[in-house]
């Protein structure tokens, strides 16, 4: 082991944040290695520095996850710290997988537990399997357009737990494998909530409309920044009550709910993704989940 001779690094998982409570003298890694989270696929976790300085970003699978300074209080985090949310892909196999805190190269091991998934199989017109030829460029530059806005990283908007934007029955099938007249599709990236045509369809959180408009798979749409990376999809909607650069409160009625795009009858679909990765929506009724405790100190510590 080596001795850092001018700050430590704790890191330390909370299942809950409790004001006060200290720091373990003796440092979190030990031989052998221990994950500091675990998170399962699909799921998300918050990096947090409470001392508010000395790690600009952190880097997880491919990906940087830039630090921000939250300006009052954030589900329990101080005013004046840091913070960065980061996602696990459903996609994303189980494992131990290194983060990297890039200012300093120390690596923390994240454990990222499995998840059942549901396959579904399903005959259907030939239509909801291969589109027409006809329409295959307007379906690639659809698909860019969506790309382009789920990659945008803004400051931070929301400080409230989120809301489920329709009221109805969920069907549990985020992630699912879809098998369409014995052909494999891409993967349900979102939970699906029946509920009547016409019902409300309510923005998740606070945020801002980036993207409002009639697709073909998704039909009517809308998603909505809620800044840190974070954004929520609202698809196949009958009408769309928002437009793009409008700011929204969560409840803020964005649409209701219909049966717009590659879909058989009246249904809404309720996305998240987090820089990039899609997400359980549903685990977002518990944000944050799992922190990450970063706490820096100026006296030496093994690890």
């Amino acid at each position: 082991m080596k001795m850092k001779k001018t700050w430590k690094t704790v890191f330390w998982l909370f299942s809950s944040w409790i004001a006060g409570m200290g720091f373990p003298a003796s440092p979190v890694f030990s031989e052998p290695v221990k994950p500091a989270v675990s998170v399962v696929q699909g799921g998300f976790f918050l990096v947090y520095e409470p001392s508010g300085k000395g790690t600009d970003a952190v880097s997880f699978l491919g990906r940087s996850y830039p630090m921000e300074a939250v300006s009052r209080s954030f589900f329990g985090v101080p005013s004046g710290s840091r913070v960065a949310l980061v996602g696990i892909d459903f996609s994303q196999k189980p494992g131990i997988e290194s983060m990297t805190l890039n200012t300093s190269s120390m690596t923390v091991p994240i454990r990222i537990v499995s998840r059942a998934f549901h396959v579904s199989r399903l005959t259907v017109k030939s239509r909801f399997v291969s589109p027409p030829p006809a329409l295959i460029s307007r379906i690639i530059r659809e698909r860019h357009q969506i790309i382009t806005t789920l990659a945008r990283h803004s400051p931070i908007l929301f400080d409230r737990p989120f809301l489920l934007p329709v009221q109805g029955r969920v069907t549990h099938d985020f992630g699912a494998i879809r098998i369409l007249n014995g052909k494999t599709m891409s993967r349900h990236s979102g939970e699906d909530i029946d509920a009547p045509e016409g019902s409300p369809v309510l923005a998740a959180n606070d945020g801002t409309v980036v993207l409002a408009g009639r697709f073909y798979y998704d039909g009517n749409m809308v998603i909505i920044d809620h800044g840190g990376g974070l954004l929520t999809e609202y698809l196949h909607m009958s009408t769309i009550l928002v437009h793009p650069g409008e700011r929204v409160l969560k409840g803020t009625l964005v649409g209701r709910v219909g049966h717009t795009g590659r879909v058989t009858g009246p249904v809404f679909h309720y996305g998240a993704i987090l820089a990039g990765r899609h997400i359980n929506p549903m685990l977002l009724s518990v944000f944050p989940g799992s922190r990450l405790v970063l706490e820096t100190r100026s006296q030496p510590v093994l690890h």
